[in-house]
């Protein structure tokens, strides 16, 4: 999984030979969503609303309107994930128009989300039980960070005795549908005897975004038996 973030229908892009900032509409996927959005790909050319003039096509004291050919998107997603051909646009993808000017995004328009999943608290390792992740349509879980206690601030550990609330992104789930997450310690000892297992469910958000129970870390949770 990628830290960074998608970018989803609507998104704001710019050329740097255009005059104004205009919307991308997702044409290319139909299928795969964010918080009611979907998913933009590096197949992605229609820009409705164009970049007003272009730099590169002068007209006496003026420019001559511009008409965007996108090309393909780079710095993309780094396998091809949806139909087998194409890949996930990132916050930072960009692309080429024919005429000669560079595409960024400037606002991807996806929300919560900042922030690595590449998460080592603890050495808690995230499970998501029936992901389906060959299925584009299936409901499943595609980003997890950790917050502090009082959900204000990203975090990837924390101190004995403190807690944190892990939070997880969710494609293609409806608002109020139930996720549940089961989290082990990624060499598979024990949290408290006899206990090598949690579990903590919640309900989706309109953002797509569910907060779990918060969690405890006790400080003999990873000791073994021949620690002193």
């Amino acid at each position: 999984m990628s830290s960074k973030i998608y970018v989803l229908d609507g998104a704001i892009v710019q050329c740097d030979q255009g005059f104004t900032p205009a919307k991308l509409l997702v044409t290319e996927n139909r299928k795969v969503k964010i918080q009611g959005k979907f998913k933009a790909t590096d197949m992605e050319k229609q820009v409705p609303q164009t970049f007003g003039q272009c730099k590169l096509k002068p007209s006496g004291s003026s420019y001559l309107p511009c008409v965007p050919a996108l090309q393909k998107w780079t710095k993309t997603s780094g396998k091809s994930t949806l139909g087998g051909s194409k890949k996930w646009l990132f916050e930072d993808s960009e692309c080429m128009c024919a005429t000669g000017g560079k595409i960024t995004i400037t606002d991807p328009t996806q929300i919560n989300s900042a922030g690595s999943i590449k998460e080592t608290f603890k050495d808690i390792a995230i499970m998501i039980p029936g992901a389906m992740l060959g299925n584009d349509k299936a409901p499943k879980v595609v980003e997890s960070y950790w917050m502090d206690e009082s959900g204000n601030e990203k975090i990837d550990a924390s101190d004995y005795g403190k807690k944190a609330q892990l939070y997880v992104l969710t494609e293609n789930m409806d608002p109020g549908e139930n996720v549940t997450v089961k989290v082990k310690d990624s060499e598979n000892k024990e949290f408290k005897k006899g206990e090598k297992e949690l579990t903590y469910s919640g309900s989706v958000k309109a953002d797509g975004t569910v907060a779990l129970k918060l969690v405890e870390i006790d400080t003999k949770w990873n000791e073994t038996e021949n620690d002193a």
